[in-house]
C-alpha cells in the first residue's frame, strides 16, 4: 500500500521526534500532490482551452497554503521554550488546524455562492471526456491524500493534520458534484448541479464547522483526557502512605504536554522530612511515567483522633443528600470542647453555578448544624475541573 511505503520510507522507526516528523511528511505530500495536479490541469486546460480546469488547476494551487500551514504549525509546535513562552510552543499546531478549519468552511461559502450562480443563471453543460478524466484524476488524487493524512492524524492524534485530510476530502465532494453534473448534462438542460452543490455546500459548512470547534476547543482549554486522568490517579495506588488525593488540574501546553496539580493527603503523624521524601518521589516517577510535569501538594490529615473520624463519618452521610457534592476534603476541627468550628472543602459538579454557590454551601451549613448545634461550619468550594 502506497501510503505504509511513504511512511515507512521517510520515518525511520527509531526517530527521535515522530510527531514533526509525521507533520512535516503530511505537509510535503500535500504540496507534492496538489503541484503535480495543478501542473497536470494547467497544461490540459491550456491545450484544450478549457476555462473550468484552468480554474480548477488553480484550486490546486491555492490548496498548498493548507500544506505549508500545516509545516508551519509543526515547526512552531516544535520550537524549544523561551522566556516568553516557559511551556513551549505546542499549541501552534492548534492553530494551524484551525487556520485549515476556517479554509474548508471557505470553501462550503465560496461553493454556495456558485451554486446558487448557477440556478439564477443556468449555464448549459457541455460533456468532455477529456475534462471528465481529468476530474477523476483529481477526485483519485484528493481522496488518496486525504485518506493519507487522516492515517497520519491517527498515528499522532493531530488535530492539525485531521483538519487537512478533510480539506482533501471537501474537494473530492466539490469535484465529484462537478463530474456528476458533467455526466447528469448529457440527459437534461436542468440545472442540477447548481441544487447539488447547495446540498454539498450545507454539508461542507456543517463538516468545517465540527472541524472549528474541535480545533478550537484545546485553544480554548478543555476537560482533560479521561484516560489520563484515570492513569493519574492509579498511578497513586502504590503509595500506601498516599491516603487520599484531590483537586487534580491538568493543563495542556500542545498534544502531549501535560502540566498536572494534585493535592495529595498524607497522615500527620508521619515526620515532615518522611513526607516530602513520599511525595518528591511519586512526583518524580509518576511524571516519567505518564509523559506529564506532576507537581503534589502535600496535605496532613489527622487519622489518629477518634472525633475527627467519627465526626467526619458522619458529615459524609450529610453530604450524600446533596448530589452535586462531588467530594470533600482537608477536614479537620478548630477550637476546643464543644465549641469548634468544622472546616472542610467540597468539590462540586459545573451544575452549581457561580450565582449559587452561596445559597447551596449555606444549605450544607444549615443541616450541619442541625446535626451540630454547638459547631460551627467553615466551608469551602472548590469547582470539579475534570467532569469524567
Amino acid at each position: 500500500m502506497l501510503t505504509s511505503w511513504i511512511i515507512k520510507t521517510f520515518i525511520p522507526k527509531n526517530i527521535n521526534n515522530k510527531r514533526r516528523a509525521y507533520g512535516y511528511l503530511g505537509g510535503i505530500v500535500g504540496i507534492t500532490v496538489n503541484i503535480l495536479l495543478f501542473i497536470s490541469k494547467l497544461l490540459t486546460g491550456i491545450i484544450l482551452n478549457s476555462i473550468a480546469i484552468t480554474a480548477d488547476a488553480f484550486n490546486n494551487l491555492s490548496d498548498v497554503g493548507s500544506s505549508v500551514i500545516t509545516i508551519i504549525g509543526f515547526k512552531i509546535a516544535d520550537k524549544p521554550a523561551d522566556k516568553d513562552h516557559p511551556f513551549g510552543h505546542g499549541r501552534g499546531e492548534y492553530i494551524a488546524g484551525l487556520i485549515i478549519s476556517f479554509m474548508v468552511l471557505l470553501v462550503g461559502f465560496q461553493f454556495i455562492k456558485s451554486s446558487y450562480g448557477r440556478i439564477v443563471n443556468p449555464v448549459r453543460l457541455s460533456f468532455d471526456l477529456v475534462s471528465f478524466l481529468i476530474l477523476l484524476l483529481s477526485i483519485i488524487a484528493k481522496a488518496w491524500l486525504g485518506t493519507f493524512n487522516r492515517r497520519l492524524a491517527k498515528e499522532i492524534s493531530s488535530g492539525a493534520l485531521n483538519a487537512s485530510s478533510f480539506d482533501s476530502f471537501s474537494d473530492v465532494i466539490v469535484t465529484s458534484t462537478v463530474a456528476s453534473s458533467l455526466l447528469i448534462s448529457r440527459f437534461t438542460t436542468f440545472p442540477v448541479d447548481g441544487y447539488i452543490g447547495l446540498v454539498v455546500s450545507a454539508f461542507i459548512l456543517y463538516a468545517g464547522y465540527n472541524l472549528v470547534k474541535e480545533t478550537i476547543s484545546p485553544l480554548l482549554g478543555e476537560a482533560p483526557d479521561p484516560e489520563l486522568i484515570n492513569a493519574i490517579l492509579d498511578s497513586f495506588k502504590e503509595y500506601k502512605e498516599i491516603i487520599g488525593t484531590h483537586e487534580l488540574i491538568v493543563h495542556s501546553y500542545g498534544t502531549g504536554k501535560y502540566i498536572a496539580t494534585i493535592h495529595a493527603e498524607i497522615p500527620s503523624s508521619i515526620p515532615v522530612l518522611e513526607a516530602h521524601e513520599i511525595i518528591d518521589k511519586a512526583e518524580n516517577k509518576i511524571s516519567k511515567k505518564l509523559g506529564i510535569l506532576l507537581i503534589i501538594h502535600m496535605d496532613p490529615v489527622n487519622t489518629d483522633d477518634g472525633e475527627i473520624e467519627k465526626t467526619r463519618s458522619e458529615i459524609e452521610e450529610i453530604l450524600k443528600e446533596f448530589p452535586e457534592v462531588i467530594s470533600f476534603h482537608d477536614f479537620r476541627f478548630v477550637g476546643q470542647n464543644n465549641y469548634k468550628n468544622i472546616l472542610f472543602d467540597i468539590v462540586v459538579s459545573n451544575k452549581i453555578r457561580p450565582e449559587m454557590e452561596k445559597d447551596y454551601v449555606n444549605s450544607i451549613k444549615r443541616r450541619i448544624k442541625e446535626k451540630y448545634p454547638d459547631y460551627n461550619a467553615i466551608i469551602g468550594l472548590d469547582r470539579d475541573y475534570l467532569q469524567i
